[in-house]
């Protein structure tokens, strides 16, 4: 997922993960942020977790998620997250490698409505991959160091007043609809969109319009 960008006025932009530490960092400083603007909804709840690393979007991505699921010997596949930290943090450099590129293609292969060949090659980057796999793995194996499960959700009454907007891919299987639903439901005084005809990445051409369209809204009201 992309990350947050903290960007002079006190803006917060952040996709997928990104949307996770816009969330938290608006929630802590409310008083410091005027405007957000979110895409891919992931509040870092274990149900979601569970969607994406414990094989419910398996169901849709059978072929990427063999691979995946295949590192991992059977009697370790209870928690894939717990394996794959194992794997991540092993003194073998090239076991850290492997896993890596297995967890790094498994998100590449499922962030787009129609898969982007280009961004799956991302994951065969061993630098790149490593970083990307450690960062995720590290956060999600410790919860996001959240106080609990529904922290993001128990905390909208802290930004409720700022101006916001969220931007959501009908088919995400990254970060399901159902998050950003929920989202949605705790927060509607966000300006809501979903995207019809897409997934995950902020690259789609929908995702991509209603982003540029929500923060050139946003930078049209702090301009008032």
């Amino acid at each position: 997922g992309s990350t947050s960008t903290f960007q002079s006025g006190r803006q917060v932009f952040g996709g997928s993960w990104g949307s996770t530490l816009a969330l938290a960092y608006s929630q802590t400083h409310p008083d410091k942020v005027t405007g957000i603007v979110l895409r891919g909804i992931f509040l870092l709840r274990k149900k979601e977790l569970d969607w994406f690393y414990e094989g419910g979007a398996a169901a849709v991505f059978p072929d990427a998620w063999e691979p995946f699921r295949d590192f991992i010997p059977e009697d370790e596949r209870n928690c894939f997250i717990a394996a794959y930290s194992k794997r991540l943090t092993s003194s073998d450099a090239d076991v850290q490698i492997e896993a890596a590129k297995r967890w790094t293609t498994w998100e590449m292969m499922t962030a787009h409505l129609l898969q982007n060949h280009e961004n799956i090659k991302r994951g065969e980057d061993d630098k790149f991959s490593l970083a990307f796999a450690r960062i995720e793995n590290h956060y999600f194996i410790n919860k996001g160091f959240l106080d609990s499960d529904s922290h993001l959700l128990d905390n909208v009454d802290k930004i409720r007043h700022i101006k916001s907007f969220i931007v959501q891919g009908r088919y995400d299987m990254c970060c399901p609809m159902m998050s950003a639903w929920d989202l949605h439901k705790a927060w509607p005084e966000a300006e809501f969109k979903v995207v019809p005809d897409a997934g995950h990445s902020a690259n789609e051409v929908g995702v991509a319009a209603e982003l540029v369209s929500a923060n050139e809204k946003l930078k049209g009201m702090l301009k008032k």
